[in-house]
């Protein structure tokens, strides 16, 4: 039970969890095939790309989980803007019937906006990650790197419209501890991870409740496909199974922002709302270097 848990945290970590979803992307794009071309990178202009923006998501299903996300230390510059993201999850395999696996981790994110189309790329590079379960706790390094339209943010969104999709690499490499000891028990690695987004589709606005409120949200559709690559769990190679997940974002344009997520996968529906948003106007942004 113990090793399947840290599998799955593995698959959660390497493959595409909802936090770092909903961060990077924001869940999703800009109208490639409508929206005019802006001079600076939509991610980075963005409401609540500052400092201090928080926002909570819960979710239900097989996986419940409780995530709070919060930005620091953002900074912009004529080639992109690159921000400190905290975030700090509670997840839990409703099968095992055990308490919730305790994540912390630390990102600092850059977001390169040079391209000359309206694609994106984005990284993190040696994230701290801390994590702790009922018997072991895990500390490592995790990364990803991204190209793709990263938000919908401020972009001219409409029924009908096709968006790009995304493509992610990310790897994770943890030491395993028992808890209450700094003995190494044993390490898991998963350096070839991989994330790919189908091109999306932006459906009918409709009034959906949200945590703020009644709100005009636009449902957009896609397919989501990870493959953890080859695990290896000490010195033991194990395959874990591409998933495949079918989504839908809840993108609402006057908050600019993902208030709702569905994920289908496999005749199971997970849902995951933002429960919490609080954007602090009043936390000035670090002056890019000069």
């Amino acid at each position: 039970m113990a090793r399947a848990a840290a599998i799955a945290g593995a698959v959660w970590l390497a493959a595409g969890n909802p936090a770092q979803a909903q961060t990077t992307s924001v869940a999703a794009a800009a109208a490639a095939d409508s929206a005019p071309l802006r001079p600076l990178a939509v991610l980075c202009d963005a409401p609540w790309f500052r400092s201090g923006s928080r926002v909570q998501m819960e979710g239900d299903g097989a996986m419940p989980m409780s995530v709070t996300m919060t930005l620091r230390r953002t900074t912009k510059s004529p080639t992109g803007c690159r921000a400190q993201l905290e975030v700090r999850s509670k997840s839990a395999l409703s099968a095992l019937m055990g308490p919730p696996v305790i994540m912390n981790q630390v990102h600092m994110v850059n977001i390169d906006r040079r391209s000359a189309t309206a694609r994106s790329s984005i990284e993190s590079e040696h994230a701290v990650i801390n994590a702790q379960g009922r018997y072991a706790r895990m500390y490592g390094e995790a990364a990803f790197r991204g190209q793709g339209v990263f938000s919908y943010a401020g972009m001219d969104i409409h029924e009908g419209s096709t968006i790009e999709g995304e493509a992610f690499e990310s790897s994770v490499s943890l030491q395993i501890f028992p808890l209450g000891a700094d003995e190494v028990v044993g390490s898991m690695r998963a350096l070839y991870a991989s994330i790919s987004v189908s091109s999306r589709h932006v459906g009918k606005r409709q009034m959906i409740d949200t945590v703020l409120g009644r709100k005009e949200c636009m449902p957009i559709t896609y397919e989501k496909r990870t493959s953890l690559g080859p695990l290896m769990v000490g010195e033991e190679v194990v395959q874990v199974e591409p998933t495949v997940m079918h989504v839908t974002d809840w993108y609402c344009p006057a908050e600019a922002f993902v208030l709702r997520t569905e994920i289908r996968q496999q005749d199971k529906v997970q849902r995951i709302d933002v429960t919490a948003m609080e954007l602090d106007t009043t936390a000035p942004d670090v002056p890019p270097a000069r």
